[in-house]
Formats: structure tokens, C-alpha cells, sequence
């Protein structure tokens, strides 16, 4: 039985976000895209073809906040399977390697000229969460329960959504 994922029309990809924590607070990144409601987000976006998973947490966190980071570890793995969309999610720890600020940084995917889909940075502590919707869903409260007990080893495959 063949494979067919060019004639599948499913937009498949694999996104690393990255846990950046300072001082009881997780580094965030707010997203506003044309015809959809404000998000926030781990740093992150999609692996490029030939980057390794800890590559691109460090490049991403590089990229949207301006923070030099060395991958840690593997937290997570989750799926999101919806209209016509499978994205494999690897949520990764890193940890800055410099006393620099975080920034607001750029989306190298957006055209320029075009309107920016980062909109703000913030370090965001662990009971503001519940305030803020962060996605995906699931990532809240299993990170605030993980941070809480020292990032313990444990269940890394997490259902996810639609999944």
C-alpha cells in the first residue's frame, strides 16, 4: 500500500514551541492573524526540512524573542488533527545562555511589507495563565502542574486535539 501525502490535500507539519522559564514566569508570544482572534503561544513555529527538533527550538526562540537558548529537553509531544490539518507539536524546555532581555522579535514567514503576526512578548507567571488563552488547549494546565513539581520525567505523548 502506497503512500499519498502530496495527494492527501492535508497541510501536515511539525511544530516545536519552546518552554523559556525565568523566575516562577514562561516566556509568551501573542499572535494576531487576519480574520481570527488574538492568541498567545510558546515561542515556536514549524521544523524545516533537515533542522533537528533541538535546532529549531533554539532558532525559534531566537527569532520571536532574541534570546539565545540551548535545548534542555523533550517535553511533550502532541497531535492536532482538524480540517484538513495534522500538526505534530513538540513542546521542548530551553534555557537562555545569556543575561540578554527578551524582545519582540519577527515572523520570517510573513511577507514583507505585510502586517506583522507578532504583536507582544511577555514573561507571564504561572497564575496569570489562567487569564490568558494559550494554545493549544491542553498546554495550560499541564505546564503549571510540571513547573510546579521541577519538570518531572513522565507521559512525553499527550493525545492532543481531535487526535
Amino acid at each position: 500500500m502506497g503512500k499519498r501525502r502530496q495527494q492527501s490535500g492535508m497541510d501536515f507539519g511539525i511544530r516545536v514551541g519552546a518552554v523559556v522559564e525565568r523566575a516562577g514566569t514562561l516566556l509568551l508570544v501573542r499572535h494576531q492573524k487576519p480574520d481570527r482572534a488574538p492568541y498567545w503561544v510558546l515561542p515556536g513555529g514549524r521544523l524545516e526540512p533537515g533542522e533537528t527538533i533541538p535546532g529549531c527550538a533554539e532558532r525559534e526562540v531566537m527569532e520571536e524573542a532574541g534570546l539565545p537558548a540551548a535545548f534542555a529537553e523533550v517535553l511533550y509531544v502532541s497531535e492536532f488533527l482538524r480540517e484538513g490539518r495534522h500538526t505534530v507539536d513538540v513542546t521542548a524546555r530551553v534555557r537562555p545562555t545569556s543575561n540578554v532581555e527578551a524582545r519582540l522579535g519577527e515572523d520570517p514567514e510573513v511577507e514583507p511589507g505585510s502586517e506583522p503576526t507578532l504583536r507582544e512578548l511577555r514573561w507571564v507567571g504561572f497564575g496569570e495563565l489562567e487569564e490568558i488563552e494559550l494554545l493549544p488547549a491542553w498546554t495550560k494546565d499541564r505546564l503549571v502542574r510540571d513547573a510546579r513539581e521541577g519538570w518531572p520525567a513522565g507521559d512525553v505523548y499527550l493525545k492532543g486535539e481531535d487526535a
